[in-house]
């Protein structure tokens, strides 16, 4: 009787253990101001198509706004908009970043992120293209996206760029690659 009642409390424990990680992974509890998850919580993985894009895109914390969308089969095309107000390489950069690792870690069916970085000029109603970078799927190291993100205000490396495919034009490398400050 007595192996009997360890065992029926050995489960409850186990299930009560349980249920309050489960609870964990579902919500987050307030914690000197911030919010705090499982470590067992998966991301979510979408499917990602015509009917759920835009509310995919507009969750991303992204800094610039979004101009332009498009997803033609496993190729998602993402335009954003540099208006008036002047961004700092870093910014740029942790928006790329944001993107791509929604492209590739949240989705489930993008195979290609092709990224185009536009500064519009409201006086004569001009776009002109800054920087584009045209990503795959697998076809660069997971370092490199970190890489991406802690480079703050420094000038693209030569290996992000051929990892990223990015090519900047002479507006922005007059921009922010000048080395004669």
């Amino acid at each position: 009787m007595r192996r009997w009642t360890t065992s029926i409390a050995a489960i409850l424990i186990a299930v009560t253990t349980v249920l309050a990680l489960a609870s964990l992974t579902g919500q987050g509890t307030a914690w000197s101001g911030s919010r705090v998850y499982s470590a067992f919580a998966s991301a979510k993985v979408v499917d990602l198509r015509e009917n759920n894009l835009v509310d995919e895109l507009a969750g991303l914390p992204l800094s610039v706004r979004i101009a332009k969308v498009n997803l033609d089969q496993s190729i998602l095309s993402v335009e954003l908009k540099i208006g008036e107000k002047s961004y700092q390489p870093s910014v740029l950069y942790l928006d790329m970043a944001e993107l791509i690792r929604f492209a590739f870690e949240r989705t489930s069916n993008v195979s290609q992120l092709l990224i185009r970085l536009v500064a519009e000029d409201k006086w004569v109603g001009t776009k002109h293209l800054l920087l584009a970078a045209d990503v795959r799927r697998g076809e660069w190291p997971s370092s490199a996206l970190d890489d991406l993100e802690n480079l703050g205000d420094q000038p693209l490396s030569g290996e992000l760029k051929r990892y990223f495919r990015i090519s900047a034009t002479s507006l922005w490398k007059n921009r922010f690659e000048r080395t004669d400050w």
